[in-house]
């Protein structure tokens, strides 16, 4: 399977961008960047270190569009960890948008797109060549938020991903949805309702502890699920641990996981006032979008595990 990632390097994108790493079914051909969880230069400084901790030094990375940031995982948007210093670096050859048109014209029907951030640069390709959405096999996108009332997140209308760019999720709504291109969304309200359980962070202590080789997968999942780090402890709950952009990457995959998948739309996305980057979605059996509704937390956990432990 091939795949591009488009992503704002927060947690839980590089969370989602090492489990892919992992895999040995996929393929990563290109990874396009774009601000939101922290500005651009920091964006593309964390997937540099990133990709040099885990020792990839072959995939193409492209910086994209600059947009209002947030620092809800820290200044850096990735929680003041430190990694060594990058020996991989973004490419001066093509920004993301251009990127997206590239890749998809060299493996037409054959790339599946992963947008875990703000959909700036989906929106821009399509702009800029109104046929490249209909060249990727899948579009697989978390964001929106189905609640009424959105929680703890942009604001109390709005998932931070819409928050920062509703026009290109009206870019979606009104001319990518049309093309009939197989779209798959995680939206906020199954993020928050469906926690992973805390086997996941115990799991990944234990494989690393008894791991004889040093496995960078396991050793990025460690760093980043480390309760004790300011930043990430807020996404420990009672009920378990939130991150969502996981949901996406595991469910491209092993759709399996995805217990209830419902068609539907988007009908609205508030544009201004107080509802900014609300989005509405509606049930529809011959909608132009797969919603997700439920996941198999227990078997994705497994999943996960198993995938960056090399056992599968």
């Amino acid at each position: 399977m091939k795949v591009i990632i488009d992503t704002d390097v927060g947690i839980d994108d590089i969370l989602s961008i090492t489990y892919l790493l992992a895999r040995k079914d996929v393929e990563i051909v290109a990874i396009t960047l774009v601000a939101g969880n922290a500005p651009l230069d920091v964006v593309s400084s964390n997937i540099e270190k990133v990709l040099t901790v885990i020792g990839e030094k072959t995939i193409p990375i492209y910086a994209g569009g600059a947009i209002p940031i947030d620092e809800y995982f820290g200044p850096d948007g990735k929680a003041e960890i430190e990694l060594q210093d990058q020996e991989v670096f973004v490419s001066k050859e093509m920004q993301s948008a251009e990127a997206l048109i590239h890749y998809t014209k060299k493996y037409p029907n054959q790339l599946h797109g992963v947008f875990i951030g703000p959909l700036t640069n989906l929106a821009v390709a399509f702009l800029v060549d109104n046929e490249f959405p209909s060249r990727l096999a899948s579009i697989n996108i978390m964001g929106g938020d189905r609640g009424e009332l959105t929680l703890k997140n942009a604001s109390d209308c709005a998932e931070f991903n819409v928050w920062c760019d509703p026009p290109a999720y009206v870019i979606l709504k009104e001319c990518i949805l049309k093309m009939n291109v197989p779209t798959t969304i995680v939206d906020w309200k199954l993020c928050w309702t469906t926690r992973l359980p805390f086997s996941l962070e115990q799991n990944v202590k234990k494989k690393r502890s008894e791991s004889i080789k040093t496995n960078k997968y396991l050793e990025i999942f460690d760093k980043f699920l480390d309760r004790n780090n300011k930043y990430i402890k807020r996404g420990y709950y009672e009920e378990g641990i939130l991150t969502s952009d996981l949901y996406v990457a595991v469910g491209l995959t092993n759709r399996s996981i995805f217990k209830t998948i419902k068609k539907g739309n988007i009908t609205n996305v508030v544009l201004s006032g107080e509802r900014v980057g609300h989005v509405d979605f509606d049930e529809d059996p011959n909608g132009k979008l797969d919603i997700v509704y439920e996941v198999d937390t227990e078997e994705m956990v497994k999943i996960i595990v198993n995938t960056i432990s090399g056992e599968c």
